[in-house]
């Protein structure tokens, strides 16, 4: 399987201070909003597989029964359990990953954290698009940034920016929170 005409979206919620989770790794209430989530849950809706982290797999039961792609590095390369494949991105490439999955594959949704937001960001494999979503009037000092980038002082735009991405208009989901997607530059 290629992954050439893969679509992958990412989706973060951020604070002000472009933080996903606060100073203990939790994504706190503060960050929670109806609007946001149903956005969210329509992108995951919209994808044939959801990518994670291992501990933002184990912190969130698979409620909705969806494929999910497992990004950790306890297992030797691809582990399949149910509809879950565990995959260790430095054993093999994506494609393998995702040929694991009983069905085809060509729409991802990234929901994170940190450190898959960096895998998608710059790899060899990038976003086709990431949704930057933001609560406007929330701050989570020590927190955990959108991108590694961010807990070096940088903001997640300039990150985007610098990565070939452009932003695409702002969306308004519900007062104080928006959304802007972000798309590789021509």
């Amino acid at each position: 399987m290629s992954t050439g005409k893969l679509r992958i979206e990412g989706y973060a919620v951020v604070s002000d201070d472009d933080c996903i989770a606060d100073a203990d790794g939790n994504m706190p209430d503060s960050l929670k909003n109806d609007a946001e989530w149903d956005f969210f849950q329509a992108g995951l809706d919209a994808a044939d597989v959801s990518v994670l982290g291992r501990r933002s797999h184990d912190a969130t039961p698979n409620h909705a029964r969806r494929n999910r792609l497992v990004l950790t590095r306890s297992v030797e390369a691809v582990k399949v359990d149910g509809l879950i494949v565990f995959w260790n991105p430095d054993a093999c490439p994506l494609a393998a990953a995702l040929q694991a999955f009983e069905l085809p594959v060509s729409h991802l949704a990234v929901t994170g954290g940190r450190d898959i937001f960096d895998f998608f960001l710059t790899g060899e494999v990038r976003f086709t698009a990431f949704h930057l979503s933001r609560v406007r009037g929330v701050t989570l000092p020590g927190g955990t940034g959108v991108f590694s980038g961010v807990n070096r002082g940088q903001s997640a735009e300039a990150i985007l920016a610098e990565a070939g991405y452009q932003p695409g208009p702002l969306q308004v989901l519900d007062e104080g929170v928006d959304v802007v997607s972000w798309t590789p530059a021509p």
